[in-house]
């Protein structure tokens, strides 16, 4: 094997090297958790905003979701709320959905996946929600969200999915 040769071989596996590294550090990155938070506020009458307070959501990814499930309202089973997320300055930060309550025990009720916005990237935000009708009443939610869950958002879907319970 001549020196021009082993010099060659040498850089090749010294690039394989580099490269590898490069691979290996770029996975460490933190990963979201899909993590249940309790929230439990009272939906106001004539849709008047109820939030949570604020939890940061460090993803730069849009289609990294965001989760609410409501598994009780006393408006009754099977009610609508209508759920986003926004900062706390009021500036929406996520598309709208309206969730459908549970039958009110805390594994009823079905997992709401939803996209942020640009503006959810990096950022503190709350669950918000409101009366998704126009009434004079008020009423009582209980249920579990997550600012960001890790799960990206499937391309068969603009918005959002739901799934059952824990999945």
């Amino acid at each position: 094997m001549s020196g021009g040769n082993i010099i060659k071989k040498g850089r090749v596996i010294a690039l394989g090297a580099i490269l590898a590294c490069s691979i290996g550090l770029g996975t460490l990155s933190v990963e979201a958790g899909n993590d249940n938070t309790s929230y439990s506020f009272t939906i106001k009458k004539e849709q008047a905003n109820s939030y949570t307070g604020t939890e940061y959501r460090q993803t730069t990814t849009e289609r990294n979701t965001w989760k609410v499930r409501m598994y009780k309202s006393t408006e009754g089973t099977n009610t609508l709320t209508t759920y986003w997320l926004e900062k706390s300055n009021g500036t929406n930060v996520s598309p709208t959905v309206d969730v459908k309550a549970g039958s009110g025990g805390s594994n009823s009720g079905r997992n709401y996946y939803i996209k942020g916005n640009s503006g959810a990237n990096a950022a503190n935000v709350r669950l918000t929600a409101e009366n998704n009708n126009l009434s004079s009443s008020s009423y009582s939610v209980n249920g579990y969200w997550d600012e960001e869950t890790g799960r990206i958002l499937p391309s068969q879907y603009n918005t959002y999915y739901t799934t059952e319970y824990n999945k």
